[in-house]
């Protein structure tokens, strides 16, 4: 071997490689220069915007010398009915009057138009609304012309030419009953303020039905089966802070609905001053004698302000609250976490430095206003460099988008301490309402696509270039759902030929991949998930079409299968079937029906428990302690071991430079009923069945709308006797359609409805109501004409012309047999 040659290709072997390897860091120096440089302009161009203060007023209604009903201002061109905050009890000259601070309110003219409830017909067009200054107030009279009905509903639009401007104001009003609006809001306010003393609250202990039911060292929920020590706020010596925001929520027949919010205060043990939102909800009863009370309930949460008696060595005190109103969350190197509480999200690194990321109270103003807690918080991700994803929701009360209602979604982005708004999606709901539909499906992917179920459509947003992708549409709630973190989604295909699927599209929005799920002579429905594992029913073809009597179609098998679509679970009785499910936590529960000739019959309840423990390390849950006069208190862990001093700063800049507002639009859904559920001032949801409507909100006292916005059924408007006739003559058409009711079937003169598995208490509105009840049993249609607190009066079509007497507790076991399959008729108004 020639050693010289050797040498010399050694040298070059050499050279080429050091040659490369300044190259590489040469590319690598240039590649980091320009990202760094890109970054720089980037940050360097955007623009940037100060949230500011709120700046559209309130109106509130004029009853008396009080103001109540605050009303929020809209620049958005809104559907009325989806606004449901308050009711104005009209006098009987229908003068109504509204008011605003004059000091903050410039009006150059108003006009306003009443519609029906729903808004398909107009009642009153363009009325001239006059417009009066007296002292610190301005006053807009609107002078309603007789073309109302006493005891019915309407909806009012208020708009206001402020100049260069148009503000818009909503609200529901009716021609009630003289004074009863007042005594109650006045019934209301009094028990409040009362609270607060001890001595002025004795003359509360008549309401009171203190049981063990609650748990009475948790200032956060208090209700009539609470102690008297705990309506009164224990020991805290717990004052009113401000004036109240009174509002008449509801008001029909002889139910009326009051709630009062307000921010309270107290001082610690060692002089801190803790301060609280509270939310004080009254349902009463009216009578000529006096107001039956029949449900009270508070909620209330206290303020996370930062001060430094809230960290401990290990802990945060977060205080007086529900867990299932703080969300938490770890990056996944736990070097940050996330919080939101009260309405407001902080961030909190190992260092000890905690960022108030969001909030609509700030330094300046820090005083309540209800529309504070008109909005909510979703908290997305926390990365492991302390970006921080979040989503704002329902009305926007300040920045650029205030007076809308809708989503804004959010970056915190944490080398530029600044919060970065990537987009708004102006939309037409309340936050009760947007929060149902997210719930259903709102993800961002690490793809920077975001995830949404809205109006019947999924769509995928490009976070980046503000594509808007149409990933599935024409789906009902009940035809889609995702896993707890929203990673997964399965939803329905339709084929036309069942109201099942043949096919369900199971998709990891993470990986951006999904499968179809599909078997031969199969049609399966989506249930749901519980944690990542989808949960299904199947159902032949042969009997995809046939429906049980509560007018849902029954499954044969239940599956449970992972994210790899692998089966854990196949679930099937022998001449069971399975429908009405509901998912609470890791159990599923749902209705059996046996099957035969004459079709499915209710058999019994039953439930699959899922033993899947969850991983407990990621996990980031509050914790509950007891904490002298403020009781049960919660609590987090801090991230880091060594922190000696809680630091807390601000964002110093909102980013607008890539945001841009995007329009969704709706899917055409099928004409399905859907029975909408409120309790307690509050929307709780809508259901394809009276049975889980009534059942969702009957402890709390609630009541169920139709699609027009229509009370169908209110557990308090209902008096104590009833005594009725029968009316044979007037069911008979009604009784021939009942066939073809699967959850209520407009009819001639009204509407029929399906109450399977109501029971007989919540049924007997309807009597009260003077609609005829009817229920099938032992082969013949028993009507039921009246009741009084131990007996109900029927009779039986085509029978004896004599009523039957039957004790209540007898009459809930007769119907009971035939779990309660109840039909009513509703006739038009």
């Amino acid at each position: 071997m020639n050693s010289g040659i050797y040498k010399k290709k050694k040298f070059w072997t050499k050279r080429r490689t050091r040659k490369l390897v300044l190259s590489g860091i040469f590319l690598v120096a240039l590649l980091f220069y320009f990202i760094h440089a890109y970054r720089s302009m980037d940050r360097n161009s955007r623009v940037y915007a100060n949230m500011g203060e709120s700046k559209l007023p309130y109106l509130y209604v004029k009853m008396g010398d009080k103001r109540i009903n605050p009303l929020h201002g809209f620049y958005q061109e809104m559907d009325g009915s989806s606004i449901r905050d308050s009711i104005a009890a009209l006098p009987y000259d229908r003068e109504l009057t509204l008011v605003a601070d004059a000091e903050k309110f410039s009006v150059e003219s108003a006009h306003y138009d009443i519609r029906s409830l729903d808004g398909s017909e107009l009642i009153e067009k363009d009325g001239k609304a006059e417009l009066e200054k007296s002292g610190k107030e301005i006053k807009i009279i609107l002078p309603i012309q007789n073309l109302i009905q006493e005891g019915k509903e309407y909806q009012l639009r208020l708009s206001l030419d402020m100049g260069e401007t148009s503000l818009h104001y909503y609200t529901r009003i009716i021609l009630a009953k003289d004074k009863m609006a007042e005594e109650m809001l006045s019934l209301g306010e009094d028990f409040t303020r009362k609270s607060f003393s001890k001595s002025e609250a004795r003359s509360l202990s008549t309401y009171l039905e203190s049981d063990d039911t609650m748990d009475n060292s948790d200032l956060s929920h208090v209700n009539l089966h609470s102690s008297f020590q705990q309506i009164t706020w224990g020991d805290t010596a717990m004052v009113m802070d401000g004036e109240p925001e009174i509002s008449l929520k509801e008001i029909n027949g002889i139910m009326g609905l009051v709630q009062v919010r307000y921010a309270s205060k107290a001082n610690d043990q060692n002089g801190h001053i803790r301060r609280f939102f509270n939310e004080d909800n009254f349902v009463m009863r009216y009578d000529s004698q006096r107001i039956y009370l029949m449900d009270f309930d508070r909620q209330s949460t206290e303020i996370f302000d930062g001060q430094s008696f809230r960290f401990s060595d290990k802990e945060i005190l977060l205080g007086v609250d529900s867990p299932e109103r703080v969300q938490a969350k770890y990056s996944d190197n736990k070097t940050f976490y996330a919080f939101s509480k009260g309405n407001a999200l902080y961030r909190l690194n190992s260092e000890g430095m905690l960022t108030r990321i969001f909030s609509y109270l700030t330094e300046e103003n820090d005083s309540f206003r209800g529309d504070f807690l008109s909005h909510g918080i979703r908290l997305m991700d926390v990365k492991t460099n302390g970006d921080v994803d979040f989503m704002v929701y329902g009305y926007i009360s300040r920045g650029r988008h205030e007076g809308y209602t809708g989503i804004v979604f959010y970056t915190y982005d944490n080398s530029e301490n600044t919060v970065v708004e990537n987009f708004f999606l102006p939309l037409k709901e309340n936050k009760e309402e947007l929060e149902e539909s997210m719930n259903r499906l709102s993800y961002h992917a690490g793809n920077k696509m975001f995830y949404l179920y809205y109006g019947g459509t999924v769509y995928g947003i490009d976070t980046n270039s503000f594509e808007v992708l149409t990933m599935a549409s024409s789906l009902e709630k009940s035809e889609l759902a995702s896993s707890d973190g929203g990673q997964y989604l399965a939803y329905e295909e339709k084929n036309g030929e069942s109201e099942l699927s043949q096919t369900v599209v199971f998709r990891n929005l993470k990986s951006d991949k999904s499968q179809n799920i599909t078997e031969e002579n199969k049609l399966f429905s989506v249930i749901g998930f519980i944690e990542d594992d989808l949960v299904l029913g199947v159902q032949s073809k042969e009997q995809g079409k046939e429906w049980n009597p509560q007018g849902e179609i029954p499954m044969e098998e239940i599956r449970i299968i992972g994210p790899d679509l692998k089966q854990k679970l196949s679930y099937k009785k022998e001449n069971l079937y399975f429908s009405n499910f509901s998912i609470v936590g890791n159990q599923l529960r749902f209705d059996e029906y046996t099957h035969n000739e004459n079709g499915y019959a209710y058999f019994g309840k039953d439930s699959v428990l899922s033993n899947k423990e969850e991983p407990k390390e990621n996990k980031l849950v509050p914790e509950a302690k007891q904490q002298g006069a403020f009781g049960k208190v919660y609590t987090l862990p801090l991230p880091g071991k060594n922190i000696e001093k809680i630091s807390m700063q601000n964002p110093e800049k909102f980013s607008i430079e890539k945001a841009g507002s995007i329009e969704l639009s709706q899917s055409k859904l099928t004409d399905k009923a859907v029975f909408y559920a409120y309790s307690l001032g509050h929307y709780r949801g809508n259901y394809q069945n009276m049975e889980t409507a009534i059942f969702a909100v009957y402890d709390d006292f609630g009541y169920i709308l139709n699609e027009k916005q229509e009370i169908l059924w209110n557990r308090t408007d209902r008096p104590s006797v009833i005594i009725g006739k029968p009316r044979e003559d007037e069911v008979t058409d009604f009784i021939a359609q009942i066939p073809d009711v699967r959850s209520s079937i407009e009819s001639n003169g009204g509407e029929i409805l399906n109450l399977y598995g109501v029971n007989l208490n919540a049924a007997l509105y309807y009597t009260s109501k003077g609609y005829p009840l009817m229920i099938r049993i032992d082969n013949n249609w028993e009507l039921i004409t009246g009741y009084n607190g131990s007996q109900i009066t029927s009779y039986i079509l085509g029978g004896s012309s004599s009523p039957n007497l039957m004790k209540k507790e007898d009459a809930t076991a007769r119907y009971d047999m035939v779990h309660n399959a109840f039909f009513a008729f509703l006739p038009k108004t």
